[in-house]
């Protein structure tokens, strides 16, 4: 079984003032002998930041977001844990899709064509 486990965060400050707080993250996860990791983003947000953005926009999409009634990035960290342990797999492939249900993962809908298939793709277009 694949085991995900959480190498690092970053998480930078986009917006502290009347309107409520927001937040972007980078989670960092691999298995637990990998040297690098497979990147995976997220937002940490404030009731205030919320509820302003109902205002504005009607709408908020929820995916990959966290809300939290004081920032702490500790509390961030443990929420993300409990997540991978919910996302043990047995294989990678399997780990980083059910990990991608709650954090948008860096390879999210991309596609890989090999070289007839895109040597086809520029004929059709030609």
């Amino acid at each position: 079984m694949v085991i995900p486990v959480l190498k690092g965060i970053d998480i930078i400050e986009i917006q502290d003032d009347l309107k409520g707080s927001k937040f972007r993250g980078t989670a960092y996860i691999a298995e637990e002998d990998d040297v690098g990791s497979d990147c995976f983003y997220f937002e940490v947000l404030t009731p205030e930041y919320v509820r302003e953005s109902f205002i504005e926009n009607k709408i908020l999409n929820g995916r990959a977001t966290f809300i939290v009634q004081n920032f702490e990035s500790d509390l961030v960290e443990t929420e993300i844990r409990k997540i991978l342990k919910d996302c043990i797999r047995p294989t990678w492939e399997e780990a980083v899709r059910a990990i991608n249900r709650h954090l948008n993962w860096e390879y999210d809908n991309i596609q890989y064509f090999t070289e007839k298939e895109i040597v086809t793709k520029l004929d059709q277009k030609n």
